[in-house]
């Protein structure tokens, strides 16, 4: 394959660099960056000096992807921002003979939703190509394998999107135990909110703290309840995320009242649904943030006891919740084996 990364040089470009250069399919990659044109990659992500060799391009030869065989682009800018641009960008790919064969990866949420109305709630605003939020798969790769499979279009889920559904839908296999009403509390590291630093994600103003923000409020409410609705789950949540002085890694607690749940229930709705998935790892004892960062695992541990249950799951927002789906969904989508390219342990400690 010959990959174009838009938007190369915020956090998710630069994993889905340090991923792609191991993947066994990758015959060439190009970053385009109209901050950093010409720069040498390794100079704007230091960790991939000596691995990823190359200049930043301000804009891709979409004639030159056009004759490889498998060309793949994956856009990692800011949200809105490829919503705005698509239009033009068919334009060009119509021009160069890729419309049909170039397979689309958007790491935004600007296709993850099913209509403008929904956009518009979670994100504020009116959606800047309305017209094509229907031509996007929802990646979620455990649950939605076999609409990725053989995608041209697929929208990535957000990071708490990830870690929140995979540890709620299993919930609707307890039948009559399954719970109406779940409390979910999460802890994200700053590198969610993106390269550029605010007051909020400066590290003098984060580094020893914890706080809540955005309470019961969060953009990614959206698509978990889009996802449970065509699930035909009634699940209903309450969700508040923190901000935690990490940089990477997601930890989310789900708690729920369970009189007659037992644990071995519990946890085998769960064995029976990602028995079989690759990257989901059920454990017994606590998740840890640690034992996931820079790999595309997703932990995850239940208990039930005292008339109360939860669901816990650790995994690191820029992997499994953004540039290392990304490539398990390239994978689903080009039906090759699900791991190529993310067969990589987490660093610990």
């Amino acid at each position: 394959m010959d990959v174009v990364i838009l938007g190369a040089t915020g956090y998710g470009g630069g994993e889905l660099l340090r991923l792609l250069a191991a993947h066994p399919r990758l015959r060439s990659v190009v970053g385009v960056s109209r901050q950093h044109v010409g720069k040498d990659i390794g100079t704007v992500h230091p960790n991939l000096r000596g691995v990823v060799r190359g200049l930043f391009v301000e804009t891709p030869d979409w004639q030159q992807l056009a004759q490889s065989d498998c060309p793949v682009l994956f856009a990692a800018m800011p949200h809105g921002e490829f919503a705005r641009r698509l239009p033009a960008l068919e334009e060009q790919w119509q021009q160069a003979g890729l419309s049909e064969r170039l397979t689309v990866i958007d790491l935004s949420g600007d296709f993850r939703l099913a209509n403008d109305a929904s956009f518009s709630h979670s994100y504020g605003g009116e959606h800047p190509c309305p017209e094509r939020l229907g031509d996007f798969v929802y990646g979620l790769s455990e649950w939605r394998g076999a609409d990725i499979r053989g995608a041209k279009r697929i929208a990535n889920p957000g990071c708490f999107a990830t870690a929140l559904q995979l540890a709620l839908l299993p919930l609707a296999d307890l039948g009559s135990d399954a719970p109406t009403w779940v409390a979910v509390s999460a802890v994200t590291g700053s590198s969610g909110s993106g390269a550029s630093a605010s007051d909020t994600t400066h590290h003098p103003t984060r580094a020893n703290d914890f706080r809540a923000y955005k309470m019961l409020a969060h953009q990614h409410e959206g698509e978990i309840r889009r996802t449970l609705a065509e699930q035909g789950s009634t699940l209903d949540f309450a969700f508040v995320p923190h901000s935690a002085p990490l940089v990477r890694g997601i930890f989310a607690t789900v708690s729920f009242p369970a009189p007659a749940l037992a644990r071995e229930a519990l946890r085998g709705v769960f064995a029976a649904r990602y028995g079989a998935s690759r990257f989901i790892r059920l454990l017994d004892g606590t998740p840890r943030v640690a034992a996931v960062v820079g790999s595309n695992f997703a932990d995850i541990a239940v208990e039930a006891k005292a008339g109360s249950a939860c669901v816990l799951i650790a995994m690191d927002n820029l992997v499994k919740g953004m540039a290392g789906q990304a490539i398990q969904n390239l994978n689903i989508a080009m039906q090759w084996p699900e791991d190529q390219g993310l067969q990589i342990a987490g660093a610990f400690p």
